[in-house]
């Protein structure tokens, strides 16, 4: 048998030595906690997370990234073409406001750069509703804002990183990231337009039994 106390409440937990190396969660609070190695296991992974200036992935959970979905870095052309939008609706009102009999063009431009900026608005609040944040024991995504759901995969269960960039999503540097577990078929986190997923997946891969 293994004994080790907890991260976060420091309640003893007992183990089967087949534990050795793995991660579990305590079931009096739910922390994911590393279980010590055997002499002959391999090096400490904690030392590749430590030397890159990060978190170990033992002791309390720890927030090492969050990021949300990028606005203008991801959509630059959608973004570019909202703002002219907004600007020909206000030129617009400018225009009627200050010419003789062209109310109408005011009433025009008021009602497009409204339009330009609700789009605006939907957009920035779909873009805060999502979130990946990465720890030093797992990832979890989170989505919605009165409604809220959230997926995580415990870094020692990850089977697969998969990054997805077109050519344009590259020369931004943005791009998708998806991650499945060993104990699922499908990919269980999927996030969209974010920034740098290659240097995601790096950071992911510093906590990873590989």
């Amino acid at each position: 048998m293994i004994t080790i106390h907890c991260d976060n409440c420091e309640r003893e937990l007992e183990l089967e030595d087949r534990e050795a190396g793995t991660k579990v969660a305590c079931p009096h609070c739910g922390d994911i906690n590393r279980v010590p190695e055997s002499a002959s296991a391999r090096p400490d992974r904690a030392d590749r997370a430590t030397e890159a200036g990060l978190p170990p992935d033992h002791g309390p959970e720890a927030t090492v990234r969050t990021l949300r979905p990028c606005m203008v870095r991801a959509r630059p052309l959608s973004f570019t073409g909202v703002a002219l939008l907004m600007i020909a609706g206000l030129v617009g009102v400018v225009m009627g406001l200050t010419t003789e009999g062209r109310a109408w063009l005011a009433i025009l431009g008021g009602v497009i750069a409204l339009l330009g900026f609700g789009v605006l608005i939907v957009w920035w609040l779909k873009t805060m509703s999502a979130s990946l944040v990465v720890t030093n024991k797992r990832t979890i995504m989170k989505k919605g804002i009165l409604a809220r759901s959230s997926s995580e995969v415990v870094h020692d269960n990850i089977r697969n990183i998969q990054i997805d960039q077109t050519f344009w999503q590259r020369v931004w540097g943005v791009g998708s990231i998806g991650i499945s577990s060993s104990g699922q078929d499908g990919i269980e986190i999927q996030l969209n337009d974010l920034k740098g997923p290659t240097d995601i997946r790096k950071v992911i891969d510093l906590y990873r039994p590989l």
